[in-house]
């Protein structure tokens, strides 16, 4: 029944919304708004968890898609622009969202870890809008996908370093460092041996199956193992189904492949955006003024981050201002990252009294970037596909 509601709702408010020219995610999100503690509270905490194999599934179907319409080669040819980018917004996002700390009286180890907080780009959302856009396979896409999935990785290295200098003084610093190599490694070659694997793969799975949707549930199944896969290196599963896509998707054939897998995350990535949103309930965090300015000064640093240290790394590999600064907003959303790395530092115990301001300026950066970035990138898009 929850599962019907949602998608019922959501497919209800995502109509709404592009009925008046905006990307239909904004629907998922406000969908959630509406259906979680904080307006409704139909979606409970226990609903949420058990539904949350359902939404994983939708976010990695949906990524194997965008995987799947990047094209291999394009990636490896972007990869360049794709680092440059990537490490732009990591290194502005970590530094303002650290400075922002410490102005506003938190310790070292908290500015660290809100630093490291803002690092993280959600890829899913974005990816949802510029799919919506139509702006699959173009240069943009990319590049905003390949920096965000390059993302996860520097986003691992930086969460690392915040715990070791926070919890060991930077004793564990070899050990950050094997894991970082380890799981660099293990992406490079999972995505190079699927890819000169994936017509044999393919074909074995078509032979394999007379019925016509067996090549397409083993290809799931083959993804989710990669994603899981992931998850053990240390990485997201988002860069491993991101990663088996882009692997298969030079095979032959694959165009009908992208038609017929799309039917998956058209119904199961809504259920993601909705439950993501609704896991929280903002109105405490919206009546305590004491919060509003550092929930302000935090929400400035995370916006500035990304749409500076992206759009000016962008900017060195060529495109102009004007696109540059589009691929900035495309790498803005954060979402349950963000959420982890706070309550890594709770536990940490780097907070201290100002707990409830950073986990109040966190869950209102999740909320702000989603809904804003959808409408940005949406007016910013006219524009920029005359470039393309």
């Amino acid at each position: 029944m929850a599962v019907a509601v949602i998608l019922i709702v959501a497919k209800i408010f995502e109509e709404l919304i592009a009925h008046y020219g905006y990307p239909p995610i904004l629907g998922d999100i406000l969908a959630g708004i509406i259906l979680g503690p904080s307006v409704l509270d139909y979606l409970s905490p226990r609903i949420v968890e058990e539904l949350d194999l359902l939404k994983w599934l939708g976010i990695v179907s949906l990524l194997f898609l965008a995987g799947m319409e990047t094209k291999f080669s394009q990636f490896i040819h972007g990869i360049r622009e794709n680092l440059l980018v990537a490490l732009g917004g990591i290194i502005f996002s970590y530094l303002l969202g650290y400075f922002t700390g410490l102005m506003f009286g938190l310790s070292q180890p908290a500015s660290l870890f809100l630093g490291a907080t803002l690092t993280a780009t959600s890829v899913g959302l974005t990816v949802k809008t510029l799919t919506d856009l139509g702006a699959i396979g173009t240069r943009f896409f990319n590049t905003i996908v390949g920096a965000a999935v390059l993302d996860d990785v520097g986003g691992l290295i930086v969460l690392g370093l915040t715990v070791a200098m926070v919890a060991t003084g930077l004793s564990r610093i070899y050990d950050l460092i094997l894991t970082v190599l380890i799981a660099i490694t293990f992406y490079i070659v999972i995505l190079f041996a699927l890819h000169y694997g994936s017509s044999t793969l393919w074909k074995t799975m078509k032979y394999l199956g007379r019925l016509e949707d067996t090549p397409i549930v083993y290809l799931l199944a083959l993804t989710l193992v990669v994603a899981w896969a992931s998850v053990k290196f240390n990485l997201s599963l988002v860069v491993g189904a991101y990663a088996a896509g882009l692997a298969f998707s030079e095979i032959s054939g694959a165009e009908e492949v992208v038609r017929r897998f799309s039917l998956i995350p058209n119904i199961f990535a809504s259920l993601f955006f909705v439950l993501s949103t609704a896991i929280v309930d903002i109105k405490p965090y919206l009546v305590h003024t004491e919060y509003l300015g550092f929930i302000a000064a935090v929400l400035v640093a995370a916006f500035l981050g990304k749409i500076i240290g992206c759009g000016l790394f962008a900017r060195l590999s060529r495109f102009n201002w004007y696109n540059s600064f589009f691929i900035g907003f495309g790498m803005l959303p954060r979402a349950e990252v963000a959420l982890v790395i706070t309550s890594l530092g709770i536990t940490y115990n780097a907070f201290g009294e100002f707990n409830d301001a950073v986990v109040a300026s966190v869950i209102i950066m999740i909320y702000v970037s989603s809904i804003v970035t959808p409408i940005i990138l949406r007016n910013m898009w006219g524009r920029v596909r005359g470039s393309v």
